[in-house]
């Protein structure tokens, strides 16, 4: 028997996020990111792109919607107490305390949905 190659590539192409508020996500990780998202207000998928990969916020399950308890992803800082006093201005629900290690920090957020999300220092 001869083995298949595997088709499927080590890299991410993209992560869906799952939302009800499609106008309040977009808001809402426009205002974080610090990038305008343009989008027709009828589409139910949203494209994020960011330098390494592209977030799709989906609002196709809307009427069913959970948000994501554990971290979906996470987002990089090189300052993670400068990066808490900003999301505090913005007014984004950091849970808990930044968890501090030798090599590395990081504090879990919710976006506006309530999907929990990872800010990590390296």
């Amino acid at each position: 028997m001869t083995a298949t190659k595997n088709p499927i590539h080590s890299t991410v192409g993209s992560i869906f996020i799952h939302v009800k508020d499609m106008e309040r996500a977009v808001r809402w990780y426009s205002k974080l990111l610090g990038i305008n998202i343009s989008h027709p207000s009828s589409n139910k998928v949203i494209p994020v792109t960011l330098d390494n990969l592209v977030l799709l916020l989906d609002a196709h399950r809307a009427e069913t919607f959970e948000a994501s308890i554990q971290p979906l992803f996470s987002l990089t800082t090189k300052d993670i107490d400068k990066t808490i006093e900003f999301l505090k201005e913005m007014n984004v629900e950091v849970v808990g305390e930044v968890e501090r290690f030798p090599d590395i920090s990081f504090v879990t957020i919710k976006d506006s949905e309530g999907n929990s999300l990872l800010v990590v220092q390296e």
